[in-house]
């Protein structure tokens, strides 16, 4: 399976996510063409393969028009404007790793709702546009939640301009062209300090920023950065692609990308992504169970089609007689280690369960495939499954479903006469 990694030794913004993106190998003017689908206008990409204490590695920046220098910015750098009948706040500059001040006035506020409108109206994929509203959705909720006020009376400035939506809808982009099977994090250096904005001097971690991490298991530290590392935009996208890692998982490296920050700290100041293949047939998962009297089907129906949402490997519920000889059910889900956290706090949010047991198990699992063959019936997809010299090959329901339908015939004669084609 293709892992990714994402090493935030000297934190994460936008236009690192994107340089190191880049640096990995995936094709800057293909960025330009799928971005060219939100059809803005009035921005222009530069990238520059470059070197900084000693390492190679890929600087990112939007430029907007009218500007005669690269943005420097990611979300928490620019302005945003909370509005309510009562007050109208702004949360200005703080700054990124490198990002020079300018005016502002050329870019028009957007409010949440206008982004998600400008995502949605374009000719992006599914995949791409939902990423990239659950990212914008991450930083809205922290902007929110920051100012005491609703999402939708959230408008941002900078952060709904061009640049921050190319740093987001970027990073979408990107993720969706890799196509990692699994991705994850480590603990993400976040500066320390303070840093200046229209409100005056903030701590850093900046409030959103904080706020972002706060809704995820992910660690937090600060070391050897004076100055803020670590920006909402960066916090959000990470929390929304990755998953905490205290260690660096298992892998085979192939590649890795750097993705250079602005300012000179002092050290290399790069987020770093790993990419690489980790065998499917040797892993731990963690097995969470507990056991549940008192809900009703539909409940359990909900609660396993979230827990999938929330990535379990699988999920599954045996009958068993609990005290007072009342019939219940024990839910058991497989999930990936760095996700056990999550998963077990859904458990708890969802059902009436009160506690539960989790257990670290080893898993091996058969190479898995995909082969499409073709019949007389009409395509038909095999998942071919193998290890050593032991090979299984499952049709495909769905398609043996719609050729069924389609043909007319019982279900199991069509699956007869498949595996006959299939194997002739």
């Amino acid at each position: 399976m293709k892992v990714l990694y994402f090493d935030c030794f000297s934190g994460i913004s936008g236009d690192m996510v994107l340089g190191a993106f880049i640096d990995l190998g995936v094709d800057p003017e293909y960025l330009k063409g799928e971005l060219g689908k939100l059809n803005l206008t009035g921005f222009s990409l530069h990238y520059e393969k470059t070197n900084s204490y000693g390492i190679g590695g890929t600087s990112f920046d939007v430029v907007l028009e009218g500007d005669h220098h690269a943005h420097h910015h990611d979300h928490s750098h620019k302005q945003c404007h909370v509005n309510d009948s009562h007050s109208h706040v702004e949360e200005g500059h703080h700054h990124e790793h490198n990002h020079e001040e300018k005016g502002h006035s050329r870019h028009p506020h957007r409010s949440y709702r206008d982004i998600k409108k400008i995502i949605l109206d374009s000719s992006l994929s599914e995949n791409v546009k939902k990423t990239s509203i659950a990212i914008f959705d991450r930083v809205a909720r922290a902007e929110a939640k920051v100012h005491g006020v609703s999402v939708d009376d959230v408008h941002f400035h900078e952060v709904g301009a061009l640049d921050s939506i190319v740093d987001i809808v970027g990073a979408a982009i990107c993720y969706h062209v890799i196509a990692a099977d699994a991705v994850y994090s480590s603990a993400v250096n976040v500066g320390r300090g303070f840093v200046k904005c229209a409100h005056g001097v903030l701590p850093v971690p900046a409030p959103a920023t904080a706020e972002i991490f706060s809704e995820t298991d992910f660690s937090i530290y600060s070391r050897n950065i004076e100055g803020e590392a670590a920006t909402p935009t960066g916090a959000a996208i990470i929390a929304e692609l990755g998953k905490f890692s205290p260690e660096m998982p298992d892998l085979v490296p192939e590649k890795t990308g750097y993705g250079f920050g602005k300012r000179d700290f002092g050290t290399l100041n790069a987020l770093r992504i790993f990419i690489g293949q980790r065998e499917n047939n040797a892993t731990s998962v963690a097995v969470i169970e507990t056991n549940i009297d008192d809900m009703t089907g539909e409940g359990f129906g909900y609660v396993m089609e979230l827990l999938f949402s929330a990535g379990a490997l699988d999920v599954f519920y045996s009958p068993i007689y609990m005290k007072k000889n009342r019939p219940a059910y024990k839910l058991t889900v497989i999930a990936e280690v760095s996700s056990a956290e999550d998963i077990e706090k859904l458990i708890l949010k969802e059902t009436s369960a009160i506690g539960l047991r989790r257990v670290t198990a080893s898993r091996k699992c058969m190479d898995r495939s995909i082969e499409t063959r073709s019949t007389d019936l009409g395509e038909v997809r095999v998942k071919v499954c193998s290890m050593g010299d032991v090979r299984k090959e499952t049709l495909e329901y769905e398609d043996v479903k719609r050729i069924a339908l389609e043909k007319g015939m019982a279900f199991n004669d069509t699956v007869k006469m498949l595996e006959k084609k299939i194997n002739s």
